[in-house]
């Protein structure tokens, strides 16, 4: 620290351009260090309905939602039959859709029937004894996380109320930004 004040003090005395450069230097290599401390999501791999196993490092290259959820949660529910028509759009373009059922054991055998019948086309995998959802440090549910293809958790919301699911629509629009083909597919 004591070098950097005397090396501050060198360059005031003897120019002023020098003192600009260093501090817009300085300026933007803090904002490369902020850049690098993203938080990654900690790696899991947890069996789907379809009972494969699903390793989250084995999809990294894509952007991936998470969402956590149980059959118990309202608002869990609405909210991923919320996101059933803005994952279509996206899917098409590489989208991941991982939903965690929280539901313990004993509610495990329910899954498969009430995911047909919301008509979820989502990944659905069990994480019945809450074991990603703690490596996550979820407290409550729902919560929904957006990664980037490096794994980067980009987006995290908690909760859900109508309308929340605007919120990730927009995000995923910056990330997927229409091609001039999409606008004259959708105006039907």
């Amino acid at each position: 620290m004591r070098f950097i004040v005397k090396k501050v003090g060198y360059l005031m005395k003897n120019s002023k351009f020098c003192f600009i450069v260093f501090i817009i230097t300085l300026f933007f290599s803090l904002n490369l260090f902020a850049e690098e401390e993203m938080e990654k999501a900690p790696s899991f791999c947890l069996k789907s309905i379809e009972n494969e196993t699903i390793y989250l490092d084995s999809l990294l290259g894509n952007y991936i939602i998470i969402d956590f959820w149980a059959i118990y949660c309202k608002s869990c529910v609405d909210g991923l039959d919320a996101m059933k028509d803005i994952f279509a759009i996206y899917e098409e373009r590489g989208l991941i859709f991982l939903a965690i059922n929280e539901d313990g054991p004993r509610n495990v055998s329910k899954v498969p029937g009430f995911v047909k019948g919301h008509q979820w086309e989502y990944t659905i995998l069990y994480d019945p004894n809450k074991e990603v959802q703690d490596l996550f440090g979820i407290q409550a549910i729902p919560e929904t996380y957006l990664l980037d293809t490096n794994g980067n958790i980009i987006y995290r919301h908690r909760g859900y109320k109508e309308g929340d699911e605007i919120e990730i629509k927009e995000k995923l629009e910056e990330l997927f930004p229409e091609k001039e083909g999409d606008e004259e597919e959708n105006t039907d």
